[in-house]
């Protein structure tokens, strides 16, 4: 798990989602791709995208611990776990869409020919957490 952060971007080596520096008038931005629409600061791209790797990677470590991170990291782009999880996989359905399109067949989600840049399974689990009061 890597992210790769420029004054510019922040990629990942796990997944094909990205966080981009937008200019404007009132001031630069951060924009998420799985998160459009919304202005972020430099620290909420950054906690977006380790969302998404986290996410992406949920055997990697305790169960408890890796929920509990990725709690807190959708708490500061101001969302709770679960909708990040439905984004984030509604991002996955949409890229296979596009990728079967493409492809002119008709294969199920995920399911990519020999060769195909996919890091995620097709139906990635939907973690369960329990919350602490604060």
């Amino acid at each position: 798990m890597a992210l790769r952060i420029s004054g510019q971007a922040i990629t990942s080596d796990m997944t094909p989602e990205t966080a981009h520096l937008v200019p404007g008038p009132a001031g630069s931005r951060w924009v998420l791709s799985w998160l459009p629409g919304r202005d972020l600061t430099r620290e909420q791209a950054i906690d977006g995208m380790a969302l998404d790797e986290i996410l992406s990677d949920l055997a990697s470590a305790e169960e408890e611990f890796v929920l509990e991170l990725a709690a807190l990291r959708a708490e500061s782009l101001g969302m709770r776990l679960e909708e990040a999880v439905v984004r984030l996989a509604a991002r996955i359905i949409e890229r296979d869409r596009r990728q079967r399109r493409a492809d002119g067949a008709d294969r199920p989600p995920g399911d990519f020919p020999e060769g195909r840049y996919c890091t995620r399974r097709a139906n990635p689990p939907i973690p369960q957490y329990h919350s602490r009061a604060h």
